[in-house]
């Protein structure tokens, strides 16, 4: 069977992230599964965006600047976060597309701002008007946003899904993601949902007794790439083996995801000369079950080619590398045998403690009436001058397009 493409924020290569435009883009390149990560606003408003930071993927920066705090717990950098904004806010602004690499080569300067930020219900309509053949819910952060902002993602998305019938037919495929296996035992009851553990760390490879307690709570992994084509440490960027990933949990009946899938040429390592139909190829080959992709299109034009049949009779194919033999033949006659950094993955990747019951936060739009008519303090003006020089930090930061878009 071939391997699903799945969009990553739709064709986040050619619109903005999340964007209707970058979904409308997708669905159109053929894509068999459009995806959604879930973020919430500060009055319980569910949409779909690359991150729960809104200032590298919208024009937050430009509006809500003093909104930008630090969350150790989501993101070691500051950042303006959709929960602490009202719906309302978050539809002032316009949704962004960056580079997700450091270097100063954006993407599509002419589509930089446009389409609109779409509700998770408006996300679930448009997939069932144009038929996809799946969807992917992403969820993230759910232990802070219920315990420190009082937030119910998990109950939001179920809301959601059952609105749309989503949980009552079995003609689209869906796909629950998350990297909380908590999370995912709120879904064990919905049998027609595929369960997905997204792994975010980078592993080489796994053993038997890590797939069965995946298969406790999940139907699938996600990984990134070189958990498929294990390859050289920093600075080398060449490919050094295949692990052994796929194998095991297809032996315990886990489907495997890989991506984020890009076009830019930073994105290779050196054995594929910067083409995505050979990444796509080698992939491919190794029998994983999926293909998460900014640009669905070239996934598409891929899987549809003759030149993918690498046992048909043709003039030209497209053939996948053979890890390790750039290093051999161009670096060093024998390959150095030392494991690989990385390590494997273990059981401590997979297993979450429970999710904290969702708090409740008092309302804090409207000042209490003894209060009312008080004239508030001045701000110290040690702490004034923090929050200047933060800002001030993430303006220059946007400024030059630093920021990272970081979920791969």
């Amino acid at each position: 069977m071939e391997a699903l493409i799945i969009s990553h924020d739709g064709a986040s290569g050619d619109y903005p992230g999340s964007s209707d435009l970058a979904y409308q883009k997708a669905i159109d390149d053929g894509v068999d599964i459009i995806d959604c990560s879930v973020q919430m606003s500060k009055d319980e408003v569910p949409f779909c965006s690359p991150n729960a930071d809104l200032s590298g993927t919208t024009t937050a920066t430009t509006v809500f600047l003093s909104q930008s705090t630090t969350i150790p717990e989501i993101k070691d950098r500051e950042g303006i976060y959709s929960f602490d904004l009202t719906w309302s806010e978050i539809q002032s602004l316009k949704p962004q597309l960056l580079s997700p690499y450091e270097a100063p080569l954006n993407r599509n300067p002419s589509n930089k701002n446009k389409g609109k930020i779409v509700t998770l219900p408006e996300f679930l309509e448009l997939a069932k008007q144009r038929a996809v053949p799946g969807i992917l819910i992403n969820i993230e952060n759910a232990p802070y946003l219920a315990s420190k902002k009082g937030l119910d993602v998990v109950g939001s998305v179920i809301t959601s899904l059952n609105n749309a019938t989503f949980d009552k037919q079995s003609t689209q495929k869906v796909l629950i993601q998350s990297d909380d296996s908590a999370v995912l035992s709120k879904f064990m009851d919905f049998k027609n949902y595929e369960r997905v553990l997204n792994i975010m760390k980078e592993v080489s490879g796994a053993a038997p007794p890590v797939a069965e307690e995946v298969k406790k709570y999940a139907n699938a992994i996600r990984v990134f790439r070189n958990a498929i084509v294990l390859d050289y440490p920093f600075p080398v960027y060449m490919s050094l083996n295949y692990s052994n990933l796929v194998q095991v949990m297809h032996a315990a009946n886990i489907s495997v995801y890989v991506g984020a899938l890009r076009n830019e040429f930073q994105n290779f390592l050196f054995d594929y000369y910067a083409d995505p139909y050979v990444e796509l190829a080698t992939l491919t080959q190794t029998g994983l079950d999926g293909i998460i992709t900014d640009h669905p299109a070239t996934a598409v034009a891929y899987m549809n080619s003759p030149c993918a049949n690498q046992k048909a009779d043709l003039p030209y194919s497209i053939f996948p590398i053979m890890p390790g033999d750039m290093f051999t033949n161009a670096v060093a006659a024998k390959p150095p045998e030392a494991a690989p950094v990385v390590p494997p993955m273990e059981t401590k990747d997979v297993v979450d403690p429970p999710l904290p019951p969702v708090a409740k936060i008092p309302d804090s739009t409207s000042p209490p009436a003894s209060d009312a008519t008080a004239t508030p303090p001045a701000a110290p003006k040690s702490s004034t001058s923090e929050k200047l020089v933060g800002s001030v930090g993430l303006i220059i930061v946007a400024l030059v397009g630093a920021l990272h878009i970081l979920d791969h």
